[in-house]
């Protein structure tokens, strides 16, 4: 409720953080402006979706002789990935459509999970569900808490035509129960970034190549940090400040796929990434996987678990 006292959120912090490596990024959008060049129109059939399934996207023509890769079009399971361990990421959340896994998500708070804003749930909160303490979502295991959702808060800034701000939060219609398999993860440090090179995880129930049913065991794959340049030269200039990407850094096909939407990316141990968007080609080396970097809506995730 308005007024309440702020919860005691909490924050992890790490000198292996450092200082921005490029001070000034291009904010180029992903689909251009009609003023910029010629645009058509295209509807995409989600397998398995993350945005209702009339959802359409809109694709810039740009007289390249490449087309141009629609993010998302495979919105981030895990190529190139391992299972992990039962139940040893408690923070791991499955955001589900008629009890079917669509996107990740990590719970932050005993009643808030953090996952990304194009895994749309606001136009009919009763239809979705959150279950956390899950490691195969194909086995009623007795670990798992299910939860509704009460109240669904994208960024406000959240642009689903340019893919920027793409984070949202989801309340649990009660607190979950701590246990062995589910317990909240701390928020990283306010607006610290990553430096290029960082090895980090990224995890989720999606698809494994791109072509399959979403995977029944949680898969966790290990991913580096790329630089800006490097990005924004696969994505043409798509990146902000407030994102980041990751890939294998080699010719290793290894990344999200479709269903690891809102997935979280852990880098030494904290979270540092929602899941956003990847190419079309799951893993693709040449496409770096593109996350939400969590350390600059640190604020803005306190002011929501403090306001509603």
């Amino acid at each position: 409720m308005p007024g309440a006292a702020a919860p005691a959120v909490l924050l992890a912090c790490t000198l292996a953080l450092g200082s921005p490596a490029f001070a000034g990024p291009r904010r180029l959008p992903v689909a251009a402006t009609l003023s910029q060049t010629q645009s058509r129109r295209m509807t995409i059939t989600y397998y398995p979706t993350s945005r209702p399934p009339w959802a359409e996207v809109r694709i810039p023509h740009t007289g390249h002789s490449r087309p141009l890769e629609v993010p998302g079009t495979l919105r981030g399971s895990i190529v190139g990935g391992r299972e992990v361990a039962p139940h040893s990421r408690p923070y791991m959340a499955s955001l589900q459509l008629d009890e079917k896994h669509i996107c990740g998500a990590v719970l932050v708070w005993r009643r808030w999970v953090l996952t990304a804003a194009h895994c749309e749930v606001a136009w009919n909160l009763s239809d979705f569900r959150v279950v956390l303490g899950a490691h195969n979502l194909n086995t009623p295991e007795p670990t798992q808490q299910v939860f509704n959702i009460t109240r669904a808060v994208p960024y406000p800034l959240y642009n689903a035509q340019q893919d920027i701000h793409d984070i949202q939060l989801l309340k649990l219609h009660t607190s979950a129960r701590r246990t062995s398999s589910v317990r909240p993860t701390p928020l990283p440090c306010r607006n610290r970034y990553l430096r290029p090179g960082s090895q980090c995880h990224v995890m989720g129930w999606g698809e494994t190549t791109g072509h399959d049913d979403p995977s029944a065991a949680l898969l966790e794959a290990t991913v580096v940090v790329q630089p800006r340049d490097t990005c924004n030269a696969s994505w043409r200039g798509a990146l902000t400040r407030d994102m980041l990407c990751a890939s294998t850094g080699t010719r290793e096909r290894r990344g999200v796929c479709a269903g690891d939407s809102g997935g979280p990316l852990f880098c030494r141990g904290q979270l540092q990434g929602v899941v956003s968007f990847s190419s079309m080609v799951c893993g693709s080396p040449h496409f770096p996987d593109v996350y939400t970097r969590v350390s600059a809506y640190v604020s803005w995730i306190r002011d929501v678990l403090q306001h509603y």
